[in-house]
């Protein structure tokens, strides 16, 4: 993103911080984020700066709704112990804190893709995944009902063909 909030965090006493957009984007092609329920952390800090602000579309399930920042602190006995310090908020003041982002498009399993998924965990982010399959079909549903100029729409329309046989280079976000 260019400019705009990105998270706002809250410590035990109060205290906000803001964090902003810098002004460095790493692309202004459109985009689309997929997020399931294993999205947590900062992948939900990304995913609301870009859902809030308008720069991205959220395609998938809710997220986990981890809302905290932690600071872990190591033990004699080589353990861990995790001390929650903040709490984050997305740039509109939403708290995903146990209820996750709500995509703005839900793509949802069946129980036979699931099934696929659990019984062969290897295709799970590939382009056999069911999951990722059905995601761009709505992505590509998207890019065709969203008025680009023809040169940019065909532009990434290829990229998502290029995609469907190889590997990521369209911007999308997957956590």
């Amino acid at each position: 993103m260019d400019q705009g909030n990105i998270v706002r965090t809250v410590d035990r006493k109060g205290a906000n911080d803001q964090f902003i957009a810098n002004h460095t984007a790493l692309t202004n092609l459109p985009m689309v984020v997929l997020v399931d329920h294993r999205s947590a952390s900062s992948s939900e800090i990304l995913t609301g700066a870009l859902k809030d602000n308008q720069r991205a579309v959220v395609v998938g399930t809710t997220t986990f709704g981890k809302a905290l920042v932690q600071s872990v602190h190591s033990l004699v006995d080589g353990s861990g112990l995790a001390v929650t310090v903040a709490h984050y908020y997305t740039p509109k003041g939403t708290d995903i804190n146990q209820t996750g982002i709500s995509p703005d498009i839900n793509v949802d399993l069946t129980d036979s893709q699931r099934q696929t998924l659990t019984t062969n965990p290897k295709l799970i982010a590939t382009p056999n995944d069911p999951n990722m399959l059905k995601q761009w079909l709505f992505y590509r549903q998207i890019l065709q009902s969203v008025r680009f100029k023809i040169s940019l729409k065909k532009l990434v329309l290829s990229k998502l063909h290029d995609y469907c046989s190889s590997e990521w280079s369209v911007p999308i976000l997957c956590f």
